[in-house]
This record gives structure tokens, sequence and C-alpha cells, in this order.
């Protein structure tokens, strides 16, 4: 008999690393991989009750999707009103990558959302991606995360370069073409 985990019943947050530590020993590889595995599977599973759809339209880009991840969020939380999510925000995005930052009350969960978000962009967005943990830290019972993501962010120069030609078609008006436009206007300063 296999075990069944549905997906409208809250378990116990510890349940995920106990299940971790006991594969550890049985497969003989670290708690880190195996958190980073499960994190990949959950991205899966749950594709197997229609999330794949609303995971789908979060964006055309992995960056859309990772900016969006607290929107994300969010709309589950119509769904599991219990649940306590966490926070994501970007930071110094380039053509190659950017920092993604992490917050949760749930310890020990940052390899399961490396393999979650490596997951999701291989799955999703057809894009490999590499995620290094940067930092980690415990500040009371929240757990502070920077990950560093580096993958093929060619959505991020299209943008700044779509940013530059319209800055350069927001050219100064002179005063007499506004004159010219509105005849009956006073004009102060």
């Amino acid at each position: 008999q296999q075990p069944v985990f549905s997906t409208h019943k809250v378990y116990n947050e510890g349940l995920i690393p106990r299940l971790a530590a006991a594969a550890t020993g049985v497969l003989g590889v670290t708690k880190e991989q195996i958190m980073f595995g499960m994190g990949e599977f959950f991205v899966e599973f749950v594709g197997q009750y229609g999330y794949d759809r609303v995971l789908s339209v979060l964006g055309r880009h992995v960056r859309d999707f990772l900016n969006g991840l607290d929107n994300l969020h969010e709309y589950l939380k119509f769904s599991y009103p219990r649940m306590k999510p966490p926070s994501f925000f970007c930071e110094s995005e380039s053509s190659t990558g950017m920092l993604l930052h992490y917050r949760s009350k749930r310890r020990g969960y940052a390899h399961y959302t490396m393999g979650q978000i490596t997951q999701v962009a291989k799955h999703f967005y057809n894009t490999e991606m590499e995620v290094k943990l940067v930092r980690e830290e415990f500040i009371f019972d929240t757990s502070y995360v920077t990950f560093e993501l580096t993958f093929d962010n060619q959505a991020f120069t299209n943008q700044m370069a779509l940013t530059l030609i319209r800055d350069e078609q927001m050219l100064p008006l002179r005063g007499n073409l506004l004159f010219e436009i509105f005849p009956f206007c006073i004009l102060f300063g």
C-alpha cells in the first residue's frame, strides 16, 4: 500500500523535513539533495491537480514568474486560508540572472524552494537555471535566504532596450507647440 497525499489536507510543518531525513539514510544522499528533489517533484505533483495551468499563465518569461511569486501565494490563500505564505523579491537583475530573496516562517525549506524554481523554469519556460544559495540566516522565527539565479534572461535585455527607445521618444515639449495645441491657456512659472 502506497501513502497518498491529499492536496487539501493540512500536514504538520515538520513532515517533509522528517521524510527527507529518513530518506537520506536509505538513499545515501544529503538532506539538501533530497529536499531539492522533493521541490522538483512537487511541481510535477501539483500539475496532476490542475495547478500547472495556474503556473503556466504567471508570465511570459521566467523573470515575470519570479516577480509574481507573492501574487501566486496570495491566490493560493483563497484555497488554503491557513497557509502562511513565503515572500519573495527580486534584486540585481541582469541579462544572466538575478538575486532572489526568500523569507519564510518555515525552516529548512531553502533547498526545496531551489528545486521548485529550477523545475518551473525548465518545465514551463524551457529554461535551464542554476540556483546557488548565497546566504541563509534565521532571525527570531523567520528564515531569510538569498539565492543567486543564473539563467538566460533575454527578456530583461529586451525590456531595457524598449525602455531606452521609449525614453528617446519622450522628448521635451517646446512652449510654442504647447500654445498651438492649447491657444486659450494660462502658463505659470
